[in-house]
């Protein structure tokens, strides 16, 4: 089953190294995603942001980052990847709805943002068959898309 885990003591260490790079190498700016070691130490210092293991069972699967938005005054999604040896799996499409239960529930929001680059189709395509749509903005470059939560969602 699938579900999120806060970071700790114990496991710390092992989410710094969920990576999206086929040679683990964890460089702080991935081609599609910051890395989790640098969420992890801007979550220390900038507690309004989340970190989370993702896990599958036991096995970490990936990492999520999280936090409220103040210029749009709701949840920004703002990294989400799956380690590089768990893709292509369906754990992508299978985290994504615990992910936003999670934030719908800790924010109390009618939606949530995520910014991400339109050369990366495979989270484009993943995105919007979740709802997320463009907004026509741009945040530091990325496209910012949002999904309005009904009553039912996520």
């Amino acid at each position: 089953m699938i579900r999120l885990e806060k970071l700790n003591r114990d496991n710390w260490r092992e989410a710094t190294f969920v990576s999206t790079d086929p040679q683990h190498k964890c460089p702080l700016d991935e081609e599609w995603v910051t890395s989790t070691a640098f969420s992890i130490v801007q979550s220390v210092f900038e507690p309004e942001w989340e970190s989370r293991l993702i896990l599958d069972d036991d096995k970490i699967i990936g990492f999520v980052f999280y936090g409220w938005w103040d210029e749009k005054n709701a949840p920004l999604l703002c990294r989400y990847a799956i380690d590089y040896d768990h893709q292509g799996k369906g754990y992508g499409q299978a985290a994504l709805p615990v992910i936003l239960r999670e934030l719908q529930q800790q924010y109390h929001s009618d939606g949530i943002y995520l910014t991400l680059e339109k050369e990366n189709t495979r989270a484009v395509h993943i995105y919007e068959k979740f709802g997320f749509r463009p907004t026509g903005e741009q945040d530091e470059g990325e496209d910012i898309y949002y999904l309005p939560f009904t009553k039912t969602e996520p």
